[in-house]
């Protein structure tokens, strides 16, 4: 028993940790995925980036358009949640990760999260990648479209 209590302690504050580290875990409503696909305009043989992916809705329609999807998550139950269902995935800080092989970058994090992961993704990112926000801008660059939703968050297009 003392055993269970412990790795359910540990599971815990890891999963406290990637929500304090960038947000926690709220998914991207599953009527907005849709959206996400409209302004990505994913090609076969893309590669997408989910940045703190959750459950990894974005990933799996993503490979479904022939994308190589990879998600990025700290929280071990959702990681361990995405593998089990097939979905590739790293258990990696992604603010220290390299993306300049990125064609997407999907992010739905905090305000604060955003901005500074917009300043990465714009000096790593090649010319022509796209940046896909929910929820908040990112303030230092200018969006190529805002996808505006009556009763639904905004969605931030970015092309780098």
């Amino acid at each position: 028993m003392l055993y269970l209590l412990i790795i359910a302690s540990i599971l815990l504050f890891l999963s406290g940790f990637a929500g304090f580290l960038a947000a926690p875990y709220v998914p991207t409503r599953k009527k907005d995925v849709a959206r996400f696909l409209e302004l990505a305009q994913i090609k076969k043989g893309d590669i997408v980036y989910d940045l703190g992916c959750g459950d990894g809705r974005i990933l799996k329609v993503a490979k479904k358009k022939g994308a190589r999807a990879i998600g990025f998550e700290l929280s071990v139950p959702n990681y361990l949640f995405c593998r089990l269902r097939g979905i590739k995935m790293r258990f990696k800080n992604f603010f220290k990760a390299d993306f300049k092989d990125a064609d997407i970058v999907y992010m739905f994090l905090s305000k604060k999260a955003h901005n500074k992961m917009g300043k990465i993704l714009q000096g790593q990112m090649k010319k022509g990648s796209k940046v896909i926000c929910y929820v908040w801008p990112i303030e230092v660059l200018t969006p190529e479209k805002i996808d505006k939703l009556d009763g639904s968050p905004n969605m931030y297009l970015y092309r780098l």
